[in-house]
C-alpha cells in the first residue's frame, strides 16, 4: 500500500489541476469510453475531425492556404478518406522554413507552448502547441499509461537521458508529488550509477519501470549477468526507440511478460501504445490520424501523421521519418482503436545493398547480427554504397567462428559485392539524449544508383 500515491490520485492531482486551470478529468473519462466504441464509429469520427482540421488550417494558416491554392485544392475536395492522398505531405524542412506561416491567425508564439525535437538524426525541428491541445495530449498519456498499470502518483523508476536539468521550485514540487520517479541517466550507465540505481529501487520499491528500449535491455542484461533477482515491477513501458524481439525476450526473462511498447514523438506526443493483449500497438485515434505509405502487415511503410487537436500550429500529413507495419483485425483486449504492427525504425536507419536495394538496419540486427555467437552489441554504419562498418562489443563467447558467421551473413543479406569492416569497442556511443542508434546511414541521394 502506498498512502501518498492514493492521496495524489484522489486529492492532490485534482487540486493541482484545479489550481492550474488544467482539467484532464473529463477528457480522461471520455477517452476511457471512446476506446471501446465500434471500430467504424471511431474511423468515421476520426475522418470528420480530419476534415475539420484541414478546413481550419485553410482558413487560419497562410502556409496551408497558399499551398492548397497552388495545387488547386480546397477543403471541400475531401469527401472520403480516399481523397486524403490529394493533400501534399508535410516535411521537416517545411516546418523549419515556414514556421511563422503555419501558426494560426489569432495566436502568437508567446501564447503557445514551445516544443522541439531532439535532432539526433539532423537539425532539430521547432513547433508549437496550443494549451487545449496540451491538455488533451496529457489526458491521452494518462489513458495509455493505465494500460500498463501506471497511474498518477505511483512510484516509478526510469532509464532516461538528459535528466539532470535544474528545475524551478514549482516543477520540483510537481515531480516530487506526481512523478515520483527514480532516474538512471542513460548517459551514465556505468557500474557506480547502475549500482546506486539498484539500491534506490530496493529502497523505494517502484511499481513501474520506464525507459528507452535498448536501455531496458542493457539494464536487464546487467541484472542477469550479476545474478540480481530481487527487483520486480508490475509494468515496464518501453519508449523512445525500438525494442527488438531478442532484446525484449531478455527483458521478459528477467522481469516477466510485463513489457508495454510505446511509440510517440515530440511533434505530436503519444502516437500508439501496446495494451495488455501485447498484440500490436493501439493508435491514439482521438488525437491523430495516422497513415502508413507503401507498407502493409509485413513490409514497413512511412508513417504520416495529422494532428487532430492542435489549433495553434496544425500539422497535416506530416511525414515523421519513421517506418511501421500495419495491423488488421480485432484486438483481444476489446478496444477498437486501430493498431500499428511494429515500429520498424527510422527512414534514416535504412541501409542499402550495392544495387540500391533498401534494407532496414533494425531488421538486419534482428535477422542475423544479434544471433551471432560472441556479439553482445552491434551497430552498423554505412558511408559507402558497397561497404558497411560494424561497431561490435564482444561477449565472453566470442571466437573465430563469430567473424566467419558475420561474413556469411553480410553476403547473404546484402549480396556478394558488399564489403565490410569491423571495429571492436568497449561500448557504443549513445545520442545526445541517451538513445542507442542501431544503424546509421550517411549516404547522400547522389550516392545511390
Amino acid at each position: 500500500m502506498d498512502p501518498l500515491g492514493f492521496l495524489v490520485r484522489r486529492v492532490f492531482a485534482p487540486l493541482y489541476e484545479w489550481k492550474s486551470g488544467i482539467n484532464t478529468a473529463p477528457l480522461r473519462r471520455r477517452l476511457m469510453q471512446s476506446q471501446y466504441l465500434p471500430a467504424d464509429r471511431i474511423l468515421e469520427e476520426q475522418f470528420r475531425r480530419f476534415q475539420v482540421t484541414v478546413t481550419y488550417a485553410y482558413e487560419k494558416c497562410r502556409f496551408y492556404r497558399e499551398r492548397l491554392h497552388g495545387l488547386g485544392l480546397h477543403p471541400q475536395d475531401l469527401k472520403t478518406p480516399d481523397d486524403i492522398p490529394k493533400l501534399p505531405l508535410l516535411s521537416k524542412d517545411d516546418l523549419r522554413e515556414n514556421l511563422d506561416g503555419m501558426i494560426a491567425d489569432g495566436y502568437t508564439k508567446g501564447q503557445l507552448i514551445w516544443k522541439r525535437t531532439g535532432g539526433s538524426t539532423g537539425v532539430p525541428v521547432q513547433l508549437y502547441w496550443d494549451e487545449p491541445a496540451n491538455v488533451f495530449k496529457t489526458a491521452l498519456v494518462y489513458r495509455h499509461n493505465s494500460w500498463a498499470g501506471n497511474y498518477p502518483g505511483m512510484k516509478s523508476a526510469a532509464l532516461w537521458g538528459d535528466v539532470e536539468k535544474k528545475l524551478p521550485w514549482k516543477a520540483r514540487l510537481f515531480h516530487a508529488l506526481f512523478v515520483r520517479t527514480t532516474f538512471l541517466d542513460t548517459l551514465k550507465m556505468d557500474e557506480p550509477h547502475i549500482r546506486a540505481f539498484i539500491d534506490e529501487i530496493r529502497r523505494r520499491r517502484p511499481r513501474i519501470l520506464f525507459g528507452h528500449g535498448h536501455s531496458l535491455y542493457f539494464f536487464a542484461r546487467y541484472l542477469a549477468d550479476h545474478d540480481i533477482t530481487d527487483l520486480g515491477f508490475d509494468g515496464i513501458i518501453s519508449s523512445a526507440e525500438m525494442l527488438p524481439p531478442e532484446e525484449r525476450q531478455m527483458v521478459e526473462q528477467v522481469f516477466g511478460k510485463i513489457v508495454f511498447d510505446r511509440y510517440g514523438c515530440e511533434e505530436v506526443s503519444i502516437i500508439a501504445s501496446e495494451c495488455e493483449a501485447h498484440d500490436g500497438m493501439h493508435i491514439a485515434a482521438e488525437g491523430i490520424y495516422l497513415e502508413i505509405l507503401d507498407g502493409d502487415e509485413t513490409t514497413p511503410g512511412r508513417i504520416v501523421i495529422t494532428d487532430l487537436v492542435n489549433r495553434g500550429m496544425p500539422l497535416i500529413r506530416y511525414e515523421i521519418g519513421d517506418l511501421a507495419t500495419t495491423k488488421s483485425g480485432a484486438c483481444p483486449c476489446g478496444r477498437n482503436l486501430p493498431r500499428l504492427g511494429k515500429v520498424a525504425g527510422r527512414t534514416t536507419d535504412i541501409l542499402y545493398a550495392p544495387d540500391g536495394t533498401k534494407i532496414s538496419g533494425v531488421s538486419v540486427l534482428d535477422t542475423f547480427t544479434i544471433h551471432i555467437q560472441g556479439f553482445r552489441q552491434v551497430q552498423i554504419v554505412q558511408e559507402r554504397l558497397d561497404e558497411l562498418e560494424f561497431n561490435i562489443v564482444k561477449s565472453a563467447d566470442f571466437d573465430g567462428n563469430s567473424m566467419k558467421q558475420l561474413t556469411e551473413a553480410v553476403a547473404a543479406c546484402f549480396g556478394p559485392a558488399m564489403k565490410h569492416s569491423v571495429n571492436f569497442v568497449d561500448q557504443i556511443a549513445r545520442t545526445g539524449r541517451g538513445k542507442f542508434q542501431f544503424s546509421i546511414c550517411k549516404l547522400k541521394e547522389s550516392d545511390l544508383p
